[in-house]
Order: structure tokens, then sequence, then C-alpha cells
């Protein structure tokens, strides 16, 4: 996806745009009943499962889920997208027309479909819709568009929903809190959640890559450390070694994602062992601007054994 592809600036600049997809993804599959009830704004419901998005039939972007619930008394898909910036190789309203196509066609069951745009300047025209009119062949889909920016942090700190403290950070502090010290009460209520130790390292760890949308990762690891926090996947994750690892991971997805854009083949997946023999994050980076310059996949192969 051209969102990975393009180099990190600012405060991003400590890892790959692509692990705040992986992060939203696995976070909302770790907390799928708070998510759907969060999305579409209902408490009654009941998730029975959620999805694989992997497969062929409705593998699209890595951050797509898809959770199957009860929600009055009928069977349905929740669908969410996590975009972190605008989507640039193709119009959201198309992806998500195609999406949720898809995803009516695989299970037969209606679609309720979401996109949470991460960062505070992203989503800002996208008009929820997909509408195409023409006569005796009209086609409209509409979606719900959730900016984290605009919704009101404080509500979700105070009501402690476990699945989204996480992207608190990215939601908007009360009045005349600046960034900094809002990462902080984020922070402070989510070492409150009760879990594991080993839970809570990780849980902390996706708050604190969240973060790094809107601040440098330097403060986040400081405020993170507060406290007993000396030896969990949090440290290993701030330090040079794990964002070099978190780089070259990204890296490999960026590849995989560009390819499958590009060519809508299932080959591209088998590639992915070859990828990750490969050490040199250098190395991984060319074949990243390769990949989006390749006119066939049997040329990016050629390449990738040269």
């Amino acid at each position: 996806m051209a969102e990975n592809i393009e180099q990190s600036t600012s405060t991003e600049s400590s890892g790959p745009r692509g692990q705040y997809d992986i992060v939203s993804k696995n976070v909302i599959r770790q907390n799928a009943e708070d998510w759907v009830r969060f999305g579409l704004g209902i408490q009654n419901v009941e998730v029975l499962q959620v999805l694989d998005t992997e497969q062929p039939t409705v593998r699209s972007n890595r951050a797509d889920s898809f959770i199957q619930a009860i929600v009055n008394d009928k069977n349905v898909i929740i669908h969410f997208e996590f975009q972190t910036r605008e989507s640039t190789e193709k119009p959201m309203p198309l992806r998500i027309a195609g999406y949720a196509g898809r995803g009516i066609e695989t299970y037969g069951m209606p679609v309720y479909s979401h996109v949470i745009y991460l960062h505070p300047d992203a989503g800002r025209n996208d008009p929820g819709q997909y509408v195409q009119e023409m006569p005796g062949y009209n086609i409209s889909i509409q979606y719900k568009v959730i900016r984290l920016s605009q919704l009101e942090g404080q509500a979700f700190l105070d009501a402690q929903i476990k699945g989204l403290i996480p992207f608190t950070p990215l939601m908007k502090p009360p009045e005349n809190v600046d960034s900094e010290e809002w990462f902080r009460q984020c922070v402070q209520v989510a070492k409150s959640v009760t879990q594991g130790e080993s839970n809570q390292a990780d849980y902390l760890t996706n708050l604190g890559i969240l973060g790094g949308l809107i601040l440098d990762y330097e403060i986040i690891r400081d405020i993170i450390w507060e406290g007993n926090m000396q030896e969990s996947s949090v440290i290993q994750h701030f330090t040079q070694q794990g964002i070099e690892q978190g780089m070259r991971e990204g890296t490999i997805d960026a590849i995989l994602d560009v390819l499958e854009e590009q060519f809508q083949s299932d080959e591209v997946q088998i590639l992915k062992p070859v990828l990750e023999n490969i050490e040199e994050l250098q190395q991984l980076k060319q074949l990243l601007r390769s990949a989006a310059r390749a006119d066939s996949l049997e040329a990016f192969k050629k390449t990738l054994e040269e």
C-alpha cells in the first residue's frame, strides 16, 4: 500500500507506518466485543468469532477486521478498516465498496463497515459512502467514518473500555492538556487495567506504538518506563534493536501489500518466507522500491532471485 511505501516523517520516524495497522488489528482481535459495541453504538451484541481476512476471498489490506456477531437477533459481519493516513492508491469509498461486497459474497450476511482514521489529519474529506449513479444500475454503499481525533478521550478513560484505551492518545484531550501530559494520563489508566504482567506489557507496547503518531518515541519511552516496567516487551520495542526489527518486519509486510495490490495474486504470500530470510534492512528497502516499479509478479521474482 502507498502508506507503507512512504518513509515515515516527524514523530513517526522510529518505525514503519505498517506497524500502526498491525497493532490496531491485534488489539481489535483481542477485544472484539468492545469494538463492535463502540462501532454500532449499542450494548446488546454477541460476538461469535473474528474471521480470517487473510484468505484469498476477502484478502485486502492487512488491517482489515471482519467480526461475526449477533445484532438484534441477526447474524451480521462487522468490518473495521484502520487507516493511518489518507488512502492514496484507491479512494476509500471504492475500497470499502470492494470489502463490503466481498464480505457479503463470502459470508452471505449483512455487512456493517467502519473506517477508523488514526492520524489527526486523516479522513477529513471521506464522504462515508460509495455512490454509482447510472440509470438502471445505481449502487449506494454507506459506511461509518470515525476520526479518533474528534472523539473526547476522557470519556473513554473514565469508562475504562479495555479495547479502546490503547487508542486514547490519538483522541481529543481535555481542554488545556497538552499531548505529552495526555499521553501520561492514558498510560496511568492503561496500567490500572487488570491483567497478567506479560499481557500488560504488550498492552502498554500497543498504546506506545500508537502514540508514536503524535509524540516522539523518546518521550513515549520515558513515560512508560516510569514505574516498574524495566523488563518487558515495551523496553524491547523501544530499544534500537527492537526498532530495527520492527522496521524490517514492517518493510516485508509493505512489500507483500504492494505486490497484492498491484497483481491480485495468491502467489504473493509464497514469497514471504524468502523475504524473511533476508537480514539486511537496506536490501529489503530496495526490494520494496522494486516491488512498486515491477511490471509483473514474475518480474519481481526475478529481481528477488538476483
